[in-house]
């Protein structure tokens, strides 16, 4: 669907303006401790009595060791991506705020979900389907952002061409983790592996990167 022509609506002074700097502080602060509590959930091997007993203990923490890959490399994409679209940004509103929320609660529901995956996800494929909509939700919660941005005209004129891409390109991610989480209950904790392919082959954000590198502006 196509996004209609920004919405520039009067709203109070205090429920909009151009200081994006608490929005960000915040942001940085949710992604701060949400990749810091992926590492926190490893837990320690008791009692290690020799190096046999680590080598034993390091194999059975693989599957954690391997969600907590998946899940730094994640978040630290979304943080990548949040930090972008942020600087296209000229101001906020309400609606920016309250999605900016609803964003970061999928965000800190990441360490429960990896964990689950981490534990669980051989045993019970279910988890790595929880997971999987766990990073969906993140996605559409994006794509949602993005669009607000745009309706709302508080984006920098001079970016509305790249955020147009961006939302093309949420919405694609969004898909890739929709149509692959009834694999997940096949796959289990494998499932992540699919996405690097897919999300590789994303056009948009392929274009949006090249243009920006080119300076083009459309």
């Amino acid at each position: 669907m196509s996004v209609p022509e920004p919405d520039r609506r009067s709203l109070p002074p205090l429920e909009r303006g151009p200081d994006l700097s608490r929005i960000l502080a915040f942001t940085d602060g949710v992604f701060a401790i949400a990749i810091t509590l992926l590492v926190l959930q490893i837990e320690v091997p008791d009692p290690l009595r020799g190096n046999g007993d680590f080598v034993d203990a390091l194999g059975d923490m693989l599957p954690d060791l391997f969600a907590f890959g998946i899940s730094f490399a994640v978040i630290g994409v979304y943080w990548i991506s949040h930090h972008r679209l942020m600087r296209m940004v000229r101001e906020f509103d309400r609606g920016l705020m309250g999605l900016t929320l609803f964003y970061l609660a999928w965000i800190v529901l990441l360490p429960f979900s990896s964990q689950l995956i981490g534990e669980y996800g051989s045993d019970v494929p279910l988890t790595a389907t929880f997971y999987i909509l766990n990073l969906a939700l993140v996605a559409i919660s994006q794509s949602l952002m993005v669009r607000l941005i745009l309706k709302h005209g508080l984006a920098e004129p001079e970016w509305e061409w790249n955020l147009r891409l961006t939302l093309k390109s949420s919405n694609y991610t969004a898909a890739v983790f929709i149509l692959t989480a009834p694999l997940g209950l096949a796959l289990g904790g494998w499932t992540p592996l699919l996405w690097f392919p897919l999300l590789y082959l994303d056009p948009w954000q392929r274009r949006a990167t090249l243009q920006s590198g080119n300076g083009c502006s459309g």
